[in-house]
């Protein structure tokens, strides 16, 4: 419901918009100086309409996008008015655009996942993005004081971000510079072709630089749409064809009309973008429809196959987990407190012992099924989490387990899972197998190669463990394939004294991985 109420949102806030410019229109008043400013919003507003239908797995960063855009569509129609209530609020948007969009960047960067001083770095740049609001209601001196102060913390706090974990931001510019390079260019001609177009008008490029920020990643936010889908709610009823046919011919329809009726190019603008709500809208009440099974429409698209696909593995791992939380270790825990009124001592600890391990084995299985990697943890944290996990499923061992990984690592998926799946796998193998009292996980990631280290301190060899049998031990098998499909590599070594070491070898790519940056 969240996203359906935000896409709500976003067609409440261009109903509002047209409503502003028919208002300026039915008064006489002209809505800007020129059908530039116009032109661009109504571009905004109609990239909000395609982006938020397409992003079906509602992700933050991607709705961010659509509220900048938004933001900016307002702050272009308000820049040339004189009125004193219109002139407060477009002075009140710098502060709140340049705040938006410095956390618009860092999400965009961290992929949406936690890392290490964004709290801090959140608040202060909140703190700083209030003062300056509260400056404009003292004075034109002090706004542009705060707002000064506000411009130079939040760039100090964006550059020690990206000094702090260079490499992380490094790998995300790495896999998105074609983008980042195309968006650049594309910049530099619309701004050479404003430029030009406004060249008469006076302060035409005053405060031209609050948009940069954004339309930097315009390309790599589209990019990352339609690598998940690259279609809308709509396509389930029209193909591209019919949809582009439909309304080129509804917008040379609404030309016709102004045209023929004498109407101004504030009109034909307003009457473009009255379509595109109605067709934002149509879409809302469509993946509504689809989301929730009720559509009687036979006909399969991308669009309605991978919104099925995306509700049946939400629906599997839903229902797993239910059922073995709900209807089977619930039960197991009635029965075990009802044991313990059994008369004969030895067989409550018995069955006491039995559900004790069939308690743990469930929930151990629910979190292979469906790992829980936090994005409000880094990527350490969330590992720390899984290591206390299987030690604490191993009471009657008693391993230290030292764990070295930077505060700083970043895996994009899948790899943050693979390495989540893999780092539980060769530990719990250590507490079921090793005769030590020690164990070492080091996890590094440096150059887009990421390296996992386990070892322990038993009485096992290399060459022992590779000489088991498979058939009853299938975890070093089974992670050697996996690993292998993934381009990596998996040694085993001895660990001077005694014991064994496994490291494992894999190249994160960027250009790859970048794709499940939409899940």
């Amino acid at each position: 419901m969240k996203n359906t109420a935000l896409k709500l949102v976003f067609w409440l806030n261009y109903s509002l918009i047209i409503f502003y410019m028919s208002w300026h229109a039915t008064l006489g008043q002209t809505v800007i100086e020129n059908t530039i400013p116009l032109f661009i919003s109504s571009l905004m507003l109609i990239d909000i309409t395609f982006i938020s239908s397409c992003n079906i797995r509602e992700n933050k960063v991607v709705s961010l996008f659509c509220g900048l855009l938004a933001l900016d569509s307002w702050y272009l129609l308000l820049s040339c008015e004189e009125n004193r209530i219109e002139s407060f609020i477009f002075t009140a948007l710098s502060p709140i655009i340049w705040y938006v969009s410095i956390r618009f960047i860092l999400m965009f960067l961290f992929q949406g996942s936690g890392y290490k001083f964004r709290k801090t770095t959140n608040v202060v740049m909140f703190l700083s993005c209030i003062s300056s609001l509260a400056g404009i209601n003292i004075s034109g001196r002090m706004f542009a004081f705060l707002y000064g102060i506000q411009f130079l913390i939040s760039w100090l706090c964006f550059i020690f971000i990206l000094i702090y974990h260079q490499k992380r931001i490094a790998f995300v510019i790495k896999s998105e510079w074609k983008s980042i390079l195309f968006s650049i260019i594309i910049i530099t001609a619309a701004f050479l072709v404003y430029y030009f177009a406004t060249i008469n008008i006076q302060n035409h490029i005053s405060n031209f630089g609050i948009y940069l920020p954004m339309l930097l990643f315009f390309v790599s936010v589209h990019g990352i749409v339609l690598k998940g889908h690259n279609t809308y709610p709509l396509s389930t009823v029209f193909n591209k064809k019919q949809s582009a046919f439909m309304i080129c011919l509804s917008i040379i329809s609404l030309g016709l009309i102004i045209l023929f009726t004498g109407s101004s190019y504030e009109g034909f603008f307003i009457a473009v973008n009255e379509l595109f709500a109605f067709i934002y809208i149509c879409n809302i009440v469509l993946w509504l429809s689809l989301k929730q099974g009720k559509s009687r429409i036979i006909k399969e698209s991308k669009y309605h196959s991978a919104l099925r696909q995306l509700q049946q593995e939400e629906r599997l791992k839903t229902d797993f987990a239910n059922f073995l939380h709900d209807d089977v270790l619930q039960d197991l825990l009635s029965i075990k407190n009802m044991m313990a009124k059994a008369h004969r001592s030895d067989v409550q600890d018995i069955i006491i012992e039995t559900l004790d391990n069939l308690n743990t084995h469930i929930r151990k299985q629910m979190q292979d099924y469906h790992p829980v990697i936090l994005k409000n943890l880094t990527a350490r944290e969330n590992y720390q989490n899984v290591i206390e996990a299987v030690s604490q499923s191993f009471p009657q061992r008693n391993i230290v387990v030292s764990f070295d990984c930077s505060d700083a690592l970043f895996l994009v998926e899948p790899y943050n899972v693979l390495i989540y799946r893999l780092l539980k796998e060769l530990l719990t193998n250590v507490f079921k197998h090793s005769e030590g009292n020690r164990a070492w996980v080091m996890l590094t990631q440096e150059n887009s190669i990421i390296e996992l280290c386990v070892s322990d301190d038993g009485n096992a060899s290399p060459d022992s463990l590779l000489a088991m049998d498979q058939s009853k031990h299938k975890g070093i098998a089974s992670i050697t394939e996996q690993v292998h499909n993934m381009d990596g590599c998996v040694a085993v070594s001895d660990n001077p004294p005694h014991g064994i070491c496994i490291q494992i070898t894999l190249p994160m790519k960027g250009d790859v991985s970048y794709q499940y940056f939409i899940n």
